[in-house]
Order: C-alpha cells, then structure tokens, then sequence
C-alpha cells in the first residue's frame, strides 16, 4: 500500500479536489432550492451540515479517492484492470466504512437523524394534506 501513496496519488487527488469542491456546492445548492421547506425547517447550518453528511463522503470517494487510487496504482506497476479493479474495491470499502462512521458517530449523527427527520415530517404534512387527514398535534 505505500508505493501506492506515492506522488502520483498525491498529485491526481490535488487535481481533482477542485472538481469534487465544484460538484459538491452545485449539488448541495441544488438542494437547497429544490429543498426549501427542509431548509427552513432546520435553518441554513443543520441543512447544510445534514447534506454533507450525505452526499460528501461518497462524492469524495468517486471523483478524489479513485481517481487517484487508480493513477497511484498505474505507478505502481499494476496494470489497467488491476488498478481499476482495485481503486473500485477501495473505494467502495471507503465509502462503507465512512458512512458507517457517519451514521453512528457524534455529531455527525445528530445531523444526519435531523436531517432526515425533517424530510420524514415534511412528506407526512404533505400526505396528511393532499388525503384530508387532520394533524395530531
């Protein structure tokens, strides 16, 4: 694993920091707009704190970690596939054991049940209106 880190690695992951950077904000603006009712629910920190909580981290290990992990493991002497198979396979383990963290650890944690609970209550509002239902509160 350390050849793999070399300056190949380093230097793919810096190339394309700016490019997960880029996707990342157009995403989570995107989000925003489409997600207002959430937003103002939450308000704009717990918003933007529970979408990162998503979408970063797998964004993170397709655009940075295995592009990177591919261009380090080409250095390396591995061949095409080789490398693309293993840049898949640390990627993926990547983005499992990131979200696992993510899901379970504070305050991380916190973030991501707010911010799902607040998608939770505004699709039940939404079907307790569009069907007639009365609230319980």
């Amino acid at each position: 694993m350390p050849e793999i880190l070399s300056s190949a690695f380093i230097e793919r992951a810096s190339e394309q920091l700016p490019w997960f950077a880029a996707v990342l904000l157009v995403l989570a603006a995107i989000t925003s707009l489409v997600s207002s009712e959430r937003r103002r629910r939450l308000g704009p920190t717990k918003f933007l704190l529970g979408y990162l909580c998503i979408a970063a981290l797998p964004l993170f290990g397709v655009i940075v970690l295995r592009s990177a992990l591919r261009e380090g493991l080409e250095q390396a002497g591995h061949g095409w596939w080789a490398a693309l198979w293993l840049s898949l396979f640390w990627m993926v383990t990547f983005i499992v054991v990131a979200q696992w963290v993510v899901h379970h650890m504070p305050p991380t944690r916190g973030w991501l049940r707010d911010y799902r609970q607040a998608g939770r209550d505004i699709w039940r509002d939404r079907l307790a209106r569009w069907f007639g239902i009365r609230s319980r509160d």
